[in-house]
């Protein structure tokens, strides 16, 4: 690619990380401050809040984006174009699909207001920034697409734990209303929990879906472009399992009599939705610069035993995330999945121990054994907790906040430890060869 293209490549890069980055970390906050037990944070407050995000995002525009306010304008910008997604829920009529007069005066001064904080922000931040500053933003825009991922798996393990998977009872709409229409003074209990994961979802597969564009736009390697279009692929089927596991089939009805839940689509859903996480956090890593600059350290007679490691515990991951999936929601095969984190725990000391021990000249390996050996502690811990979390949950009841919490991060900590491990089987392959056996 010739410096002219790179320097495109950098700014689009750096335009979508930006924008796409300060759109996740301003819904993550909506979503925590109308929490239906934190709604007690003032709305001005929460409004506060949100401008602030976007000052902030212009400011790192100006500070190590390298093109002054205008990127930071243009990343407001797009960031307000994102957030019309949720602003719709404020522009609804009491009617479905009815759109308040006060529409035509929101809709356009978000847009004006979005980039006049970012270039704001962006003029303040490139004051004493570095004249050339050395930003991944290929890199950081798969990094914002992983986080978001993370942040919808927090979401949907909230929506079961809740058990508010069935609160909205008609899909893709919502009672009826268009869902990005649907008004937020009607989101309360379940209903918002199972409503905020549907917008969370459109959030995260628009972000794939550009994501995986943009990559047919400036990504060299064949394989890393059909593995984005691969995700791109898997988050549309998972969008449509999370619709039928509510109606059951394509239906356009809102009544409760046409709809037929499905709970083996429930834990295909949830089970598909953390594989899904693990890929994108392999792609974030396969699109960074340091991937791509990337060559291999040295041989060594132990590097295939360390992949057989990492890539059993992927596997045996992957088949304790379908039983916790299972366990989750029919209370059923609690025995085999307590069973079964003992062979992980196994085979996470032995593939953990090994990176951190052997690789010592290898900084990312090493790393890694430390991030695998860490996160599997803590979700022993958190295992235990849910644990009883579940033997003191009450017949008929709804589940405690601190139950709710605790099996929640039960399950987000799960995706981490399969999105560690698998990034340390990646990086096994690409830095360490298997040395030659000698005669």
């Amino acid at each position: 690619m010739s410096r002219a293209g790179e320097r495109l490549d950098e700014n689009r890069s750096a335009l979508l990380a930006l924008g796409f980055g300060t759109a996740v970390a301003m819904w993550w906050l909506g979503y925590l401050a109308r929490l239906p037990r934190a709604q007690f944070v003032p709305a001005w407050l929460l409004a506060a809040g949100m401008l602030a995000l976007m000052v902030a995002g212009g400011c790192v525009a100006g500070r190590w984006g390298g093109r002054g306010w205008s990127l930071g304008a243009r990343a407001g910008l797009l960031t307000a174009v994102l957030n019309l997604l949720i602003l719709g829920s404020l522009l609804g009529g009491e009617h479905p699909n009815q759109i308040v007069p006060a529409a035509v005066v929101w809709v356009p001064g978000s847009l004006v207001l979005g980039a006049v904080l970012g270039g704001a922000g962006a003029a303040f931040g490139a004051r004493g920034a570095p004249a050339r500053p050395e930003v991944d933003w290929r890199g950081a825009f798969g990094a914002v697409a992983a986080v978001a991922t993370l942040l919808l798996v927090v979401v949907g393990g909230l929506v079961t734990s809740k058990q508010a998977g069935l609160a909205v009872v008609d899909w893709p709409n919502s009672f009826g209303y268009n869902m990005f229409l649907y008004p937020l003074s009607r989101m309360s209990g379940g209903v918002y929990y199972e409503h905020a994961h549907r917008l969370f979802g459109s959030l995260v597969g628009l972000t794939t879906l550009v994501l995986a564009v943009h990559l047919h736009r400036v990504e060299e390697r064949r394989w890393v472009r059909r593995l984005s279009l691969v995700l791109l692929a898997v988050v549309i089927v998972q969008g449509i399992l999370g619709g039928l596991r509510v109606t059951g089939g394509f239906t356009w009805s809102t009544s409760p009599e046409d709809m037929a839940p499905s709970t083996a689509l429930a834990v295909v859903h949830g089970v598909l939705g953390q594989l899904f996480f693990g890929s994108m956090v392999a792609l974030a890593v396969f699109v960074s610069r340091g991937w791509r600059r990337a060559v291999w350290v040295r041989e060594t007679a132990g590097a295939q035993t360390d992949r057989v490691f990492a890539g059993a515990l992927v596997f045996a991951l992957v088949v304790q995330l379908v039983l916790g999936a299972v366990q989750r929601h029919t209370d059923q095969g609690l025995m085999i999945h307590i069973t079964m984190a003992a062979l992980v725990v196994g085979l996470g000391l032995s593939a953990g121990v090994r990176a951190w021990g052997l690789y010592g000249d290898v900084p990312v390996l090493s790393r890694l054994g430390t991030w695998l050996l860490s996160v599997l502690g803590v979700q022993v811990l958190l295992g235990i907790g849910a644990l009883i979390a579940v033997t003191a949950r009450a017949a008929g009841s709804p589940d405690r906040p601190w139950q709710v919490a605790v099996t929640t991060a039960h399950q987000t900590t799960g995706a981490l430890l399969l999105a560690t491990t698998v990034l340390l089987l990646v990086w096994l392959v690409r830095l360490v060869r298997p040395a030659p056996v000698e005669a």
